[in-house]
């Protein structure tokens, strides 16, 4: 009888527990010397995209656990902001790029030239490091980051000159 006391109180403990919310999480890096993407859906595995310098191809590595929860709970609790870009007027410099896709919404976030959140900047250079600790495999899969690449080719904002000659 005591067991099935126990055993009723745990699942009720259990039941209790907010599910883990599964993510579609996309990270785009570019700079002069590399551009990949790399896609986290809440399981072990986490793809690379390698776009540089101008064929595809993508990997995977298996995740530890203690990184697959870093990228979890930053997902978790990382609060997007409400304006898409942010952007510095040189050219050059470092490009970041965040999708978080969930069953009803997506948010989006680019980043350039070290302007916007900076917590976006640590959860990029975080992501880099995890990817630079892996050695990935060569798979046969194919990504559709069409609506993805829309946000981070998007043509820059027009330059506004208050002393050039009027056309």
């Amino acid at each position: 009888m005591i067991k099935k006391y126990i055993l009723f109180f745990f699942l009720i403990v259990i039941g209790c527990q907010p599910p883990k919310k599964n993510h579609d999480f996309t990270f785009f890096k570019w700079n002069i010397h590399e551009s990949y993407y790399l896609k986290f859906n809440s399981s072990d595995t986490l793809y690379f995209i390698n776009t540089y310098p101008l064929e595809e191809q993508t990997s995977f590595t298996i995740l530890n656990e203690e990184e697959k929860e870093k990228i979890q709970s930053t997902l978790d609790i990382i609060s997007f902001p409400k304006e898409k870009e942010f952007a510095s007027s040189v050219d050059d410099g470092e490009t970041f790029a965040f999708e978080l896709k969930g069953k009803k919404q997506s948010k989006q976030l680019k980043i350039h030239g070290h302007q916007g959140p900076n917590q976006f900047w640590l959860f990029g250079k975080s992501l880099e490091t995890i990817k630079d600790q892996h050695t990935f495999i060569k798979i046969n899969k194919k990504f559709d980051l069409s609506e993805f690449n829309k946000m981070i080719l998007s043509p820059p904002p027009p330059i506004i000159c208050n002393q050039c000659p009027q056309r």
